[in-house]
Parts: structure tokens; C-alpha cells; sequence
């Protein structure tokens, strides 16, 4: 810790001192200094919760909104985005600094990961590889729904992540931006080093608008907090990440457009490292010099692209957007001899859609008004799970869906803000015969009947905000999310009923309706602001796994989560801010007639966040971040194994204090160092604990520093 320590003044030393000898003479920048009265204000634009553009005073759900200029600043700390996603949104697990985000729930439920409306996750098989979809560099923002919702379709239980993509330069014809970085660990620097450049341009011409974007990334080995080697499984370390990007518009006339967009993302690692060692409770698996059996782990390739077209006016009143878009998606897991014979299982994904939206604006009088949004999502996702040696683990699920809907919004009374909507999901989803494999102490060699499998569902949400004051906007909510749970998890584990074979209409395949209850409110003060909320989820059927023989396998049972959130901010001075969130989720299911606890996979330990910036000068930014992880010690050891029961672990806290820092010489030219884990916190992340298996029992990163510098032009 004491290295760290001093490395980490060292570097903060020279930049100081390089700040000051430029403050003398250099021209002033105009950029804006990155404190701001508050990252998400009443009239902050969101357009997830209804895929209309729409202000957060106006829409009654909890949402959280990352903004760009946050995600650049902590990206300085870390382009990890799956612990950037957990330091800003209330509810949502701290990140497991792996590649995968398992384990990682929104208040306790799965949620669906999107980029710019075009789903990431794979619902029908889950990998948990959904957050590592595309790079921060290119992410506009983030906009957060939580609580369960049916606006999206499939997936959302716990709510969704929009991942909204970064727009044209309108101001100039031709302009860009160079970022090149370099990080490493504090506590053992032999061969940790990394290095990261992203270069983007971006512009308009005359009625064309443009933005291109690549960054290439190579990760260094990670080091815990002894300057250990952490386990090469599932990690970060020695990952080659890459990223392109590019998106046209051209603005027909002032009310019609078009737009198509295309994002590759890839990130394979290339250890040198094997595991080694490790006993849950007692020690962890370190990474030891050596070359891992099999194919490579990690994705391939993640293509994602749309087509959109836009009339502000296509009916009196109305208007319409159409969204054509396609996903190709591959991913490989790490070799395990967890298969008979040994090898790698992979996900492949496809999927295509079609999205009509259409919005109508209507004012029947001074004391009705407001809007209706209808239209009809088409959705076809093929999706699998063989293994890279072509034994097909999970059959390719086909699911055709069909889902119109409808969602008025009207204003009574001026003050009384009211939201309702409905959904119809129509799904076919077809499965051919298979046979299944051997894995684990499951023998395999079940032959199954295809077929098709309808599913029909009706949802709804409704909810009341009232507007007049903003010093306390409150809101009440309902809403409901249909989900098909992880089938091919359930398709794998066909037992036989006769003669060695059985049908698809044998297994559990039955689909989750969720509710969300929630009460909360926003409150802008002049320089204070906040906000909270109540909820409670509830469902017929579970999504918790347990273990069978050595096999994890879902458990249908009813289920109840339930918890609060509290954001708060303040502006002291223009020059500091500071923030701070609370989170806290408890959930219970109910097994024959008794209820118990839902494992620590699922409901993370309270979180505590607090935030302070400032800017002692206009060119200089300093930020720190304080993340506290609380105890969840709900279960006690199984009597007859003598162990924890799988996802029962006990759950102890811990803290991370993180460091940005930055200088801008200029308009054009930048420096920025950031330091993760700034004191060195010697810890298992929460799924590390709670998941009980060894595999997984890994060290969180020592202290890390992050620095870059960009050229803009």
C-alpha cells in the first residue's frame, strides 16, 4: 500500500506542478469546468423511458442518466463499463472485475442492455457478456429505467440500460479528437502496463452529418492490492479491445430524416497467465505463467446496426419513427472440463427488428391535454450455445415476436401528470429436435422432441406525477415486464421420460410476468437537489438458480424484492459539487409453503456512493469518488454438506476511494490522470463472496493508474 501510495503522489505531484507553471501566460480556455449544479435536473431530456424525448419531470419511473461529461471523466479512472455503471446508478451490483457482469442485478432482477434501442442482452441464453457491448468512447450518455418494464420487450425485469450513442459536431464541417492513454498497476508494475488510443472525426455538410470512431485498447496483467497476480478467468487483464463506429444523417427537410448506424466491438484476451490454486473461504486463485487448453475466451465480434427515419409531421399532429436494426453476436467462454470431453462452450445471437413509433399530439381543451405513443415492435432473435468443437450444447432457439402498443400521457389540471400504457406480446418460438450433451454430473444423451412454443401476454403500466412544484415532484408508479427466463439453461437439462427421450412440452418453460410498485419523488431546491423512491417487485416465478448435483438449475418460485433509493447533491461554490447515493435491496422467495431469502447473486449488499468535485482553477478538475459495499450475511452453512449453499456466501463490506485529475493547457489540448482504488483496498468483489464457488473466488484490482492525454481540433 505504501508503493501505491507513493507512486500515485508522485504522478499527481508533476501534474500539479505542470498546472502551475502554465497557469501564467496560457490562454484561458472556454471550455466549461466540469462542476456542474447537478447531473440530472427536472428538465434533463430523456427518451428511453417512452422513446419520445421527453424531460425527467415529466415522466413518472426512477431513472438514472449518466452523462457524457461524467463517463468521460471517470473513464480516466477506468474503461471498465461495467464498474463505471456501478459508481453512478443506485441499485445496481458493483461491478466483479471480470469480463462477464454476472452477478450484477438491478434491484435484484435481470435487466435488458441496449444500445441506442437495439437489445444487447441474449435472454434465451444468457451469457452475462451484455455491458461489454461497445466502448465509452463513442456512449453520448447512459439513461437508466429501473423497475420493470414492457415498454422494450423482453428481458427488462429489473429495468434497462440504454446506451446512447455519441452524435455528429454540428458547428463544424470538419473536426476530431485524438485520446491516447497508458495504465498500470501501483502495487506491482511488471508487466501490467497497457495503452489505449481512440481517435474520432466528426462534422456537417450542409445537409449531411457524420461521425467515425476507432479505438484500440491492450490491457496489461492485474495486480491485487500485494501486487499478486490476479486469475486470468474471466478477467481483464491482457485484453486486446477494439472499437469502429460510424454513423450518417441527412436531414431531408426540416421535418424528415434519415440516419443509419453501424458499431463493431471485439475484446479477446490474450493471456499468458493459467489459474492456480484457490479454496473458497481461505484463499484465492492467483494467475501463474502458462498457456490455457483451447480456443481464446471472449468476443470475437458484436456488429450492431440500424436505420432510422424520422417525420415530425407524417398525420396532422403526429409523427413517426421508423427503426430497422440488426445484431450479430458471438462470444467464447474459457476452457473447462466441465464438458465431456473437455472444450469451450460460446453464444451466438442474432437478431433483427423493426420498430414503428408513432406520437400524436392532441389538446381537447385547456385542462386536457397531451400525447399518444403507438406503434409495434417486430423482433427475430436466434440465439444458441454450442460448443466451438460443434457440439451443439443448446439447440438454436427461433423466437419470432409481435408486439403492438400504446401509451397515453395527459396533463390534468396543469399539474397532475398522467402515464398509461399497454402491450401485447405475441411470441412463436421454435426449437428443433436435439439431443443433449454430457456436462458436469449430468449424463446427457436425452433426445428431445422440437416444436413450437406460443407464448401470449398482456401487460401494463400506469403511473401519476405532480408537476407543479419543483422543490417536491412526487410520483406513483405500476408496472409490469414479461420475460422468457434463460431457456436454454432450462433446454440442456432435459431428463428422459420414456425410452430414453422426451418433448419440449415436458420441460419448464413457463415465462415471468413481474410487478414494480413504486412511490418516489425529485425535489430541485436552488442549490439542492435529490431524489427517492419505494419499490417493491414482485413475481409468480423466480429466476434464482440452485444447485443439483453439481449443476446450477433455475428454481421457479414465487418471489418478493423490495427496497429504497435515495440520491442528493449540492452546489457549494461554481467551482465544487458534491453528491452522494444510498441504495438498499432486500428480496425473499417462497419455497412449499416457507419463505427464505433470495441469494446474494441476486440481492447485492447496501451501497453508499459520495462524489466531490472541484476546480481550484479553470483548467484544473479534481474529482474523488468514495464507493462503500455493505454486509449481507443471510444464510448459514448447509447442514448435511457442511458448505455454503450455491449464491448463499457470506457477504462482507468493503470501500474503494477513486482519483481523477485534470489540466487543460488549451481549447485543443488536455492531460488527465485518474487512480483506481486510490488506497490500495485488499477485497473480494460481492460475487466473489456471495457465489461459492471457487472458480470464482478472485481478488479485486490493487491500486491503478490511469493517463492520457487528447488533442482536439
Amino acid at each position: 500500500m505504501k508503493k501505491a501510495f507513493v507512486a500515485a503522489l508522485i504522478v499527481i505531484a508533476a501534474i500539479m506542478q505542470a498546472a502551475a507553471q502554465q497557469i501564467q501566460g496560457a490562454p484561458v480556455p472556454t471550455t466549461d469546468s466540469i462542476i456542474q449544479p447537478s447531473d440530472v435536473g427536472l428538465n434533463e431530456i430523456v427518451v428511453t423511458a417512452s422513446r419520445n424525448k421527453e424531460t425527467l419531470g415529466t415522466v413518472p419511473s426512477s431513472i438514472t442518466i449518466i452523462s457524457g461529461k461524467r463517463l468521460r471523466e471517470q473513464s480516466a479512472i477506468t474503461t471498465d463499463i461495467n464498474q463505471l455503471l456501478s459508481m453512478n446508478v443506485p441499485g445496481l451490483t458493483l461491478g466483479t472485475n471480470t469480463s462477464t457482469n454476472k452477478g450484477q442485478t438491478l434491484r435484484g432482477r435481470g435487466m435488458l442492455i441496449m444500445i441506442d434501442g437495439i437489445p444487447q442482452s441474449t435472454p434465451l441464453r444468457n451469457g452475462d457478456k451484455d455491458m461489454r457491448s461497445i466502448d465509452v468512447s463513442v456512449i453520448e450518455r447512459v439513461e437508466v429505467i429501473k423497475g420493470s418494464t414492457a415498454i422494450y420487450g423482453n428481458g427488462a425485469d429489473g429495468g434497462i440500460i440504454n446506451f446512447i450513442t455519441i452524435k455528429a459536431n454540428p458547428n463544424k464541417r470538419f473536426s476530431g479528437s485524438t485520446d491516447i492513454s497508458t495504465a498500470g498497476s501501483l502495487t506491482n508494475g511488471a508487466n501490467s502496463l497497457g495503452g489505449r488510443i481512440s481517435q474520432n472525426f466528426s462534422g456537417k455538410l450542409n445537409k449531411f452529418d457524420y461521425v467515425v470512431s476507432g479505438t484500440y485498447e491492450q490491457t496489461g496483467v492485474n495486480k491485487d492490492a500485494n501486487g499478486e497476480v490476479i486469475a486470468p478467468f474471466q478477467s481483464l487483464s491482457q485484453n486486446e479491445n477494439v472499437n469502429l463506429f460510424a454513423k450518417l444523417g441527412y436531414d431531408i427537410n426540416a421535418d424528415n430524416r434519415i440516419e443509419v448506424m453501424y458499431n463493431y466491438y471485439r475484446t479477446m484476451q490474450n493471456s499468458t497467465y493459467v489459474d492456480e490454486g484457490g479454496e473458497f473461504g481461505k484463499s484465492p486463485i492467483i494467475g501463474v505463467v502458462g498457456t490455457n487448453p483451447g480456443d481464446k475466451q471472449g468476443t470475437p465480434y458484436n456488429h450492431n446496426a440500424y436505420v432510422n427515419y424520422t417525420n415530425k409531421n407524417i398525420l396532422h399532429n403526429t409523427s413517426l419513427n421508423v427503426n430497422l436494426y440488426y445484431q450479430d453476436f458471438y462470444t467464447v467462454f474459457e476452457w473447462s472440463d466441465f464438458y465431456a470431453p473437455p472444450g469451450n462452450s460460446a453464444i451466438a445471437s442474432k437478431k433483427m427488428g423493426a420498430r414503428l413509433n408513432f406520437n400524436t399530439v392532441f389538446n381537447f381543451h385547456p385542462n386536457l391535454s397531451g400525447d399518444v405513443t403507438w406503434g409495434v415492435d417486430i423482433l427475430n432473435d436466434k440465439t444458441s450455445q454450442p460448443l466451438t468443437d460443434g457440439r451443439p450444447f443448446v439447440p438454436e432457439m427461433n423466437m419470432k415476436n409481435y408486439a403492438p402498443y400504446a401509451q397515453l400521457k395527459t396533463v390534468l389540471f396543469k399539474d397532475f401528470l398522467v402515464k398509461a400504457g399497454v402491450r401485447y406480446e405475441n411470441i412463436s418460438l421454435d426449437i428443433p429436435d436435439y439431443t443433449t450433451i454430457k456436462f458436469g454430473n449430468y449424463a446427457g444423451g436425452v433426445f428431445v422432441k422440437g416444436g413450437e412454443l406460443p407464448y401470449e401476454a398482456l401487460v401494463f403500466n400506469a403511473g401519476l406525477r405532480y408537476t407543479k412544484f419543483p422543490v417536491f415532484n412526487p410520483f406513483v408508479s405500476y408496472s409490469q415486464s414479461f420475460s422468457l427466463y434463460d431457456l436454454g439453461r432450462t433446454l440442456r437439462l432435459a431428463k428422459a421420460v420414456s425410452n430414453g427421450a422426451t418433448s419440449i412440452n415436458t420441460i419448464e418453460t413457463e415465462a415471468i410476468i413481474t410487478n414494480n410498485y413504486e412511490a418516489g419523488f425529485n425535489s430541485n431546491i436552488g442549490k439542492f437537489n435529490a431524489s427517492g423512491s419505494y419499490f417493491i417487485s414482485t413475481s409468480d416465478l423466480g429466476t434464482s438458480l440452485k444447485d443439483v448435483n453439481g449443476v446450477a438449475v433455475p428454481e421457479r418460485a414465487p418471489e418478493r424484492v423490495q427496497g429504497f433509493e435515495f440520491t442528493a447533491g449540492y452546489q457549494f461554490l461554481p467551482n465544487l459539487y458534491a453528491s452522494g447515493a444510498y441504495s438498499h435491496v432486500e428480496g425473499k422467495k417462497e419455497v412449499n409453503g416457507t419463505k427464505t431469502y433470495l441469494p446474494t447473486t441476486r440481492i447485492s449488499p447496501d451501497k453508499m456512493t459520495f462524489n466531490v468535485n472541484y476546480s481550484p482553477l479553470k483548467q484544473w478538475d479534481l474529482g474523488v469518488y468514495y464507493i462503500y459495499s455493505g454486509v449481507r450475511k443471510r444464510f448459514d452453512v448447509n447442514a448435511t454438506t457442511g458448505q455454503y449453499d450455491l449464491g448463499n456466501g457470506p457477504v462482507g463490506d468493503f470501500y474503494l476511494v477513486n482519483l481523477y485529475t485534470g489540466y487543460r493547457f488549451s481549447q485543443a489540448a488536455s492531460i488527465r490522470l485518474g487512480v483506481d482504488n486510490l488506497l490500495n483496498a485488499d477485497y473480494y468483489p460481492v460475487t466473489s463472496q456471495g457465489r461459492v464457488r471457487t472458480d470464482s473466488y478472485i481478488k479485486g484490482s490493487g491500486a491503478r493508474f490511469n493517463l492520457g492525454f487528447k488533442y482536439s481540433f
